[in-house]
C-alpha cells in the first residue's frame, strides 16, 4: 500500500508536469497566432500596391528592405533565396518593387508563400526614357521611397537589398542599430573583392572601392541603411537616374558627412553581405519542346510546367531590360 507521504508526492510531481505542460501549450498557441494571423490592407484602384501586415507585437524596430526586381529566368530563384533570408529576421518588411506597369502574379504569390509583411509595388520607368541609358532600378527605389514615406514607422530603418545578393542574417541587426546613416563592407565588387568604408581612430574617413571616379562616397548599395526618421527630415532625398552613381546621389542628398557616418560590421572588419549575382541562364520556352520531339512529351507533364514558368511575361512585359 502507498504511503501518504509518497501519495502526496506523486502528485505533487504529476502537478509540476501539469503545470509545465500548460505553459508550454500556452506559448505554443501565442507563437502560433503570431505568425499565422494576418492583417491584409487592400488599396483600392488597378495601380494601387497591395499591403499584407501581419499583425504581431513587437518591440524591435522594423527594418524596411527593399528589393527592386524585374521579369527574368532567374528572378523567381533570386526572390526565393531572400526570402528565405527574411523569415529568419524578426519584424522586417519586405517592399518588392517590380519594373513592370502592373504587378506580376508569380511575385504576389512567392511573397503571399513566404509569411512575411510585404508590399508589392509596380513602378515601371517613364516612357520618355525608355530606350536610354539610366542607373538600373531608380524608379523602383523611388517608388518605394515614396511608401515609405506615407506608410513607414518613423523609428525604422531602410536597407536596399538587391534580389540576387547573398546576406548574413547579422547585417540585419547591425542595420536595425542605424541612427542616420550607417555603413559596411560588401564583399565580392569588381577587381578589389571588397567596398569598404575606411576606419581610422571609430569615424570614416574615406571609401576603399574598385570604382572611385569622384565619388564622395564611394560604396556598394548593399553597403549602407538610412533611419525612416532620417529619410523623413530630408523630403528631397532620392536617387538619380545617372549611371554607376545612383548611391552617391542618394547619400548626398541625405547630407550627412563622412566622418559622421556609423561604421557596422565591428568596425567595418567583418563582411556579412556579398554581391554575388546570378548567373545568367536560358528561358524556358514551349519552343524547346518542340525542338526536344513535342509529340514525345505530349502526354506528360511539361508542358504544363512550361506554362507555368512563363505565366509572369505573359500578362505583362517589363519597360525595361536590365542586364
Amino acid at each position: 500500500m502507498v504511503s501518504s507521504k509518497a501519495l502526496h508526492m506523486i502528485l505533487f510531481v504529476q502537478s509540476l508536469i501539469l503545470l509545465f505542460a500548460l505553459r508550454r501549450m500556452r506559448y505554443t498557441g501565442e507563437l502560433v497566432l503570431r505568425h499565422a494571423q494576418e492583417m491584409t490592407v487592400n488599396h483600392p484602384g488597378e495601380k494601387q500596391p497591395e499591403i499584407h501586415l501581419r499583425n504581431e507585437v513587437l518591440t524591435m524596430r522594423p527594418i524596411y528592405v527593399v528589393t527592386p526586381t524585374y521579369t527574368r529566368p532567374t528572378q523567381m530563384a533570386d526572390l526565393t533565396r531572400l526570402s528565405n533570408t527574411l523569415r529568419l529576421v524578426p519584424n522586417v518588411h519586405w517592399i518588392v518593387s517590380e519594373d513592370r506597369v502592373h504587378i506580376s502574379k508569380p511575385v504576389q504569390q512567392l511573397l503571399e508563400h513566404s509569411g512575411l509583411s510585404y508590399t508589392q509595388l509596380a513602378a515601371p520607368r517613364p516612357a520618355s526614357l525608355v530606350g536610354k541609358v539610366i542607373g538600373r532600378g531608380v524608379f523602383n527605389r523611388r517608388a518605394a521611397i515614396a511608401w515609405i514615406r506615407e506608410n513607414a514607422s518613423e523609428d525604422g530603418v531602410i536597407y536596399f537589398a538587391d534580389d540576387d545578393n547573398s546576406y548574413d542574417t547579422r547585417i540585419f541587426e547591425e542595420i536595425r542599430q542605424t541612427v542616420r546613416v550607417s555603413v559596411f563592407p560588401v564583399g565580392l565588387v569588381l577587381r578589389y573583392g571588397v567596398s569598404s568604408p575606411i576606419i581610422e581612430n571609430g569615424k570614416v574617413v574615406g571609401f576603399f572601392d574598385a570604382f572611385q571616379a569622384g565619388r564622395k562616397y564611394a560604396m556598394d548599395m548593399a553597403g549602407f541603411a538610412v533611419s525612416v526618421n532620417h529619410l523623413l527630415s530630408k523630403p528631397n532625398a532620392t536617387f538619380p537616374a545617372r549611371v554607376s552613381y545612383l548611391e552617391e546621389g542618394f547619400v548626398k542628398s541625405l547630407e550627412v558627412p563622412v566622418t559622421e557616418l556609423e561604421p557596422r560590421a565591428e568596425m567595418c572588419t567583418r563582411v556579412w553581405v556579398w554581391h554575388t549575382r546570378t548567373e545568367k541562364a536560358a528561358k524556358p520556352s514551349l519552343e524547346n519542346l518542340k525542338e526536344a520531339d513535342y509529340l514525345a512529351y505530349s502526354n506528360t507533364n511539361l508542358e504544363k510546367l512550361h506554362k507555368h514558368l512563363l505565366e509572369d511575361s505573359s500578362a505583362d512585359k517589363p519597360t525595361t531590360n536590365m542586364p
